[in-house]
């Protein structure tokens, strides 16, 4: 007898059981029906039915879909690689639904895995009723829990405890955490949609078709290896997030459009019977669509950027024979880490010791009034500001133009900043050039241009006046010398302290 025509059999007998069992309270194939329920984990495990499918919408789900679903995840499931590496060692330790538990390996087959799937799936219970008071599903709400057929502990279900505590859980309850079978079935389909770094990743999105596109990836290279995806070696869950938006913004022109709106959290996890982890990692929308910008319409500027932020020793002899695409793959980088941190990545934008940019104005700009908040009219203003320093000092003699920037370079507190605009009104003054460099009310404006907090405001404005001052005289400052004066630091651009 054919693998299909046994499950064909189960899946008719279990329905017969559970329909027609006098003390039953479960419904036929309309009340099977899946949906979105916003937790991580549960909505992985619908991800990955849907793409098993070809489908995009729960509501498109047939009876024949979950059983395509059982057939496919239960072949893959008994491989060892699976079963005992990742199934048992990072998600599901000593899984009894699943049979990841080692003690199963010799009872271990698809029918058996299928059949379990099958009996949690014709358990699902009607939809409790909106007035009815019994206790309803953590996650979903809708149906009552499962306590009846399972111990709901991180055996079933990742990081939730070994149940040797009980009053760990919000109901107290020694069979576990209030979760339905709903919840339950869709969870043990999840480890397909994750990706198998250090740590298990699980990519949760929203709108949810976002979330089917990111995740396609991982259950593709399941359906051709029958292994877990290992990300393309990608060892950082933020770095394989930003290749994937890059590589999906470029499909199509201004793609970077497409992310407006789109929320994105990474859960990055190992559950086994020794260590119980997880990090979240919430990607701020406006750090989603600026990556997607940046890749879209100043793609070389932004990997300039990226280059400065790799956290590996730049003397380092490896270092210099990694290619971007290795670095990417294996290291941390700064940037990534200020953007997700809501830190400023201005002073990345030029590069000090060469006194050029590193990216074009409108990527900064756009960087400048979506991520940091700058009001548009402000930027232009210091644009404007900076192009009148440039009119000033472009003329001067090298060792004056080069005195002149340097001390604008190292001003690291407020009353050196305003020095450097003393310097250049006597300029202006020595030049007999119409107009001051700035009224009061505009210095002040300047000051406080990035918010009341002088102390930050000013160090942002001086970071866009000297990108702006390096764009309009790169050529000239790059053909000065460089020899530097007795403390003179070159680091400014590594970030400094506040």
């Amino acid at each position: 007898m054919s693998k299909i025509a046994t499950l064909d059999e189960f899946f008719e007998r279990e329905r017969k059981v559970v329909e027609y069992s006098e003390d039953s309270e479960f419904t036929s194939e309309k009340n099977k029906r899946f949906y979105w329920t916003g937790h991580p984990f549960v909505d992985a495990g619908l991800t990955a039915i849907l793409l098993i499918a070809n489908k995009e919408k729960p509501e498109e789900l047939t009876e024949e879909d979950i059983k395509k679903a059982i057939e496919f995840v239960s072949n893959v499931y008994t491989k060892k690689e699976w079963a005992s590496k990742y199934l048992h060692g990072m998600i599901f330790p000593n899984n009894g639904i699943i049979m990841a538990n080692p003690s199963m390996s010799k009872k271990r087959t698809p029918e058996g895995i299928a059949n379990n799937l099958l009996k949690l799936y014709y358990s699902i219970p009607n939809v409790l009723d909106k007035s009815n008071p019994e206790s309803r599903c953590v996650i979903c709400g809708r149906r009552k829990p499962a306590h009846n057929k399972y111990n709901l502990f991180m055996s079933v279900f990742p990081l939730l405890g070994t149940g040797g505590v009980p009053n760990f859980f919000h109901s107290a309850n020694s069979k576990g955490v209030d979760i339905c079978a709903h919840c339950l079935f869709l969870v043990q389909f999840m480890p397909i949609a994750t990706c198998n770094l250090p740590r298990v990743l699980v990519i949760h999105a929203y709108p949810y078709q976002k979330m089917l596109e990111l995740c396609e990836e991982a259950v593709r290279d399941v359906k051709l290896r029958e292994l877990a995806s290992n990300a393309r070696g990608f060892k950082k869950p933020e770095n394989f997030l930003f290749r994937k938006i890059a590589e999906i913004t470029q499909k199509i022109v201004g793609g970077y459009k497409q992310w407006e709106n789109v929320s994105i959290t990474l859960y990055y996890f190992i559950c086994n019977n020794q260590n119980q982890s997880i990090d979240v990692i919430p990607i701020p929308n406006p750090v989603l669509r600026f990556i997607a910008f940046a890749e879209s319409v100043d793609p070389k500027g932004w990997r300039n950027i990226l280059n400065i932020g790799w956290q590996i020793n730049k003397n380092n002899k490896k270092r210099k024979k990694l290619s971007f695409e290795e670095l990417e793959r294996k290291y941390t980088n700064e940037v990534y880490m200020k953007l997700l941190n809501y830190e400023s990545i201005l002073p990345y934008f030029y590069d000090k010791r060469k006194r050029n940019v590193n990216a074009s104005w409108r990527l900064l700009e756009f960087y400048c009034v979506e991520v940091l908040g700058l009001n548009k009219e402000t930027l232009e203003f210091i644009k404007n500001v900076g192009d009148k320093i440039v009119e000033t000092i472009e003329e001067l003699p090298n060792n004056q133009l080069r005195r002149t920037v340097r001390e604008l370079e190292n001003a690291n507190k407020l009353w050196e900043f305003e020095n450097f605009f003393v310097r250049v009104e006597k300029i202006r003054q020595d030049k007999k050039l119409q107009n001051a460099l700035l009224t009061f009310d505009e210095f002040a404006r300047l000051l406080t241009a990035y918010g009341e907090d002088i102390n930050v405001s000013w160090k942002t404005v001086r970071d866009l006046l000297l990108f702006r001052i390096y764009e309009k005289l790169h050529d000239r400052l790059g053909g000065i010398g460089k020899e530097s004066e007795e403390g003179e630091e070159f680091e400014h651009w590594r970030g400094e302290e506040e």
